[in-house]
């Protein structure tokens, strides 16, 4: 029994020097050389930072070109509708008289060719009798004229007293033209003849904006302005630009319109024009846009807000996640080739959004690593 006990346990010592020999064997006969380590992911090379085709830094940079665009500046200034100066028409009394009717009324709606009053003038009474003269002048010399020149052909008269008929016919044919021509001036017509009376008539669609007519009046001054009259179908939208900016105003400027008492109205254009001089009490100048009018809503007066569009000049935008600080200097990767990478200083303006504005330092059409830089930055 007992000698039975010291086999088994021979054997068991016996089996664990085998293993222990074989796992000694297996260590030390083994080849002992090491694992490389993997090579760097980026060396410096002339400056540049390479970038190891394949590894996982190149999969995490985004790169991305860029390009220039023309941004516009949009300045938000108080406007104010003025009628078109060339759609203002003052009415003066062709004559001076005693005003007999007056037929239209302030802010009324006028038509071209409509009588607006009425005026007895002396002058008309003048003209109508100087013209009845002149044609019976006209008349006269006709008549003498044919009868001269029939006397002349059967020889009974002599030359000179057709030529003299004839020079009688032109001063009369004169005459009766100036007479005609000074009924046309005075506005004079053949159904207010009778009541020796001269309208004044309508010269274009309009409002009446200011009158200063009352039945009985006596006109005294002919170039005295009796009513104005606008064509509101087109105005302006005077919006008023400060001295700083004036120098914006140049190029392809464009206004865009807004009426706080008129919502959803809409106006916008080209400038139409710039007023030539500041105003000295706002130290401002009004730059204009022609507004379509054809409801009549927008009168002179209306007050308006009007956004001024400047274009900017051609500019690069790269996100803000492009940029890195270095040194108290901002920078930014561009890819110069396939991997390669450089560091660049730019100088930008920090808009709102998510994209600056790089003043220098950046050409347009290059490549920007706008993700993942951070892993290049190593310095």
């Amino acid at each position: 029994m007992r000698v039975a006990r010291v086999s088994a346990l021979a054997v068991g010592l016996l089996i664990l020097v085998l293993l222990l020999g074989f796992f000694l064997r297996t260590c030390l006969l083994a080849p002992s050389h090491v694992a490389a380590p993997d090579a760097p992911m980026l060396t410096r090379q002339n400056g540049s930072i390479v970038v190891r085709d394949g590894s996982p830094l190149q999969k995490r940079l985004v790169v991305t070109p860029v390009a220039s665009s023309r941004d516009t500046t949009d300045v938000v200034l108080p406007a104010q509708v003025v009628a078109m100066p060339d759609h203002q028409v003052n009415v003066l009394a062709p004559a001076t008289g005693r005003i007999m009717s007056v037929a239209v009324q302030l802010g009324q709606h006028v038509s071209r060719g409509q009588v607006l009053a009425t005026v007895a003038a002396s002058d008309l009474d003048q003209a109508w009798a100087d013209d009845r003269r002149a044609r019976a002048a006209l008349d006269f010399a006709k008549r003498a004229y044919d009868r001269a020149r029939g006397v002349l052909a059967a020889g009974g008269n002599a030359v000179k007293d057709l030529e003299s008929a004839r020079n009688d016919l032109a001063q009369a044919e004169a005459e009766a033209q100036r007479t005609h021509q000074r009924l046309q001036v005075l506005g004079a017509r053949s159904d207010y003849a009778a009541q020796g009376q001269v309208p004044l008539v309508s010269p274009i669609d309009g409002v009446v904006s200011t009158t200063n007519m009352a039945v009985g009046e006596n006109i005294t001054d002919s170039t005295a302005v009796q009513m104005t009259l606008l064509d509101l179908s087109s105005v302006w939208v005077a919006a008023a630009v400060s001295e700083d900016r004036t120098d914006d105003l140049v190029g392809n400027v464009t206004l865009d319109v807004t009426f706080p008492s008129i919502p959803g109205r809409h106006c916008a254009g080209p400038m139409a024009t710039l007023d030539p001089a500041l105003k000295p009490e706002t130290r401002r100048v009004n730059a204009y846009v022609v507004c379509s009018n054809q409801d009549g809503r927008l009168r002179p007066g209306v007050f308006a807000s009007a956004k001024l569009n400047i274009p900017a000049d051609a500019s690069i935008l790269v996100p803000k996640s492009a940029l890195l600080m270095n040194n108290d200097q901002v920078s930014l990767f561009i890819e110069t080739s396939p991997r390669v990478f450089q560091r660049r200083v730019v100088t930008i303006t920090y808009d709102e959004g998510d994209d600056v504005r790089v003043q220098s330092g950046l050409s347009a059409g290059e490549r920007v690593v706008t993700s993942g830089a951070i892993l290049l930055n190593d310095d």
